[in-house]
């Protein structure tokens, strides 16, 4: 017993307490978000708000309207249950959006919107999305004024849409279950119902960027320079790739501002379908189904998304070509250039080397010139001693040794100066 002891001080100790575990962790994220449980009939309302600060105001109205609302904050506050005088209240953190849902199983035909007093919508901040209602009910009402119908998991219950806007600024949902159905077969069918209706609207949300950012690229399209400047049109070939790069930010702001919109919303509309598939929906009678409606009605926005993205994609694809192009003429015209130079310098440096030939020899000759009259003078002197000597054949011998040691000084102190500027 005391050993036992010991080992579960040691692992509580070194951080290894089951509490402490990671699969806390993630089994918690799992059931974080539990189906309600109620009967029949009962009222759901749920609103959603987008923004930066929609959670924290929501939080904050919420207690100044509720006051008498004992909140319960579970799981790191992303989920914030209330209960009032029988009526459920929720508010939840998603990863996008902020949804308060109210439930009242005291229902009698009327929005669960009215257990919230009188301008509590402003104390909000950010944008509603969504604002729907969901009554449900047991089978047997009247449900011919709905657009749309669709049986839900082999009879167990019905659902019927109208996806208008009515003048409460609310959506209206109707679900019909079986009188035997579970609470929580309710809870669990309406979650999912309201649910569609909350992706649905989100998967809507990005068309007005879709409808914008194709305008814009339709510009772009116009702006493309068509024409291939010449090989020497040099300016011309700049200009031009000034204008691409232009163009090729423009679109790379487009992606920036609508890739992750572009994305949500495609998830949403997939998540929509997910919840069609795991309800079983069926045809209700000759009315079309909530899922035919929203395939019809969602899926060519759907369509307009990815076709923006691949719209955008392939013009970044062609002006980046484009550009990539003209920055190859540029670099060719400037590598000619430079060859041309190169080749003028050489022309030059020939030149200048020839005039350097030149000069040492006009060079040798002047200074032997003036070298050999300077030596005359002592060589008549030696004349004058020994007159046998012929002073054609001693000036012929001074010419023949002062030419070759005055050019080979020259050379070497050009030779010199070379090295000394090459330093």
């Amino acid at each position: 017993m005391a050993q036992d002891q010991s080992k579960q001080g040691e692992a509580m100790a070194s951080g290894q307490n089951k509490r402490d575990w990671r699969l806390n962790d993630v089994t918690d994220e799992l059931n974080a978000r539990p189906f309600p449980r109620f009967g029949l009939p009962t009222s759901i309302f749920r609103l959603c708000l987008s923004g930066v600060n929609a959670f924290v105001s929501v939080q904050e109205s919420m207690d100044d309207v509720l006051p008498d609302v004992d909140w319960d904050v579970a799981e790191q506050g992303k989920l914030i249950r209330g209960v009032h005088d029988g009526v459920r209240f929720n508010i939840e953190r998603h990863t996008e959006f902020v949804s308060v849902t109210v439930i009242d199983e005291k229902a009698e035909g009327r929005s669960a919107a009215v257990h919230l007093p009188d301008g509590w919508l402003s104390q909000m901040q950010g944008e509603i999305v969504v604002a729907v209602d969901c009554y449900c009910v047991a089978r047997g009402a009247a449900n011919q004024a709905w657009t749309c119908a669709s049986a839900l998991e082999g009879g167990l219950a019905d659902v019927f849409f109208d996806f208008k806007v009515a003048e409460d600024g609310h959506t209206k949902i109707e679900l019909a279950f079986d009188a035997a159905a579970d609470v929580r077969d309710v809870g669990r069918v309406a979650l999912q119902v309201i649910e569609i209706e909350t992706y649905r609207s989100f998967a809507a949300i990005g068309l007005p960027h879709a409808r914008a950012a194709q305008a814009r690229l339709s510009e772009i399209a116009q702006e493309i320079p068509r024409e291939t400047p010449t090989t020497d049109d040099t300016m011309t070939a700049e200009e031009r790739f000034q204008k691409l790069s232009q163009l090729a930010g423009e679109l790379e702001e487009i992606w920036r501002q609508t890739s992750f919109r572009f994305n949500a919303c495609q998830a949403y509309w997939s998540l929509v379908q997910a919840r069609l598939n795991s309800l079983q929906e069926e045809d209700f009678d000759n009315r079309i189904t909530v899922g035919g409606f929203l395939e019809r009605r969602l899926s060519p926005a759907i369509a307009t998304y990815r076709s923006t993205e691949h719209t955008r994609h392939n013009m970044a694809e062609q002006v980046g070509n484009m550009a990539n192009f003209l920055q190859t003429r540029i670099e060719l015209s400037l590598q000619r250039q430079n060859a041309e130079l190169l080749s003028s310098l050489n022309h030059a440096s020939e030149r200048s080397l020839r005039l350097q030939h030149t000069v040492e020899g006009v060079s040798t000759v002047a200074i032997s010139y003036y070298l050999v009259n300077l030596l005359f003078y002592p060589a008549q002197v030696v004349i004058d001693r020994y007159p046998e000597i012929n002073p054609v054949l001693l000036r012929a011998g001074l010419v023949a040794i002062s030419v070759p040691i005055v050019w080979l000084f020259i050379r070497r102190l050009l030779r010199t100066t070379v090295r000394e500027r090459k330093k």
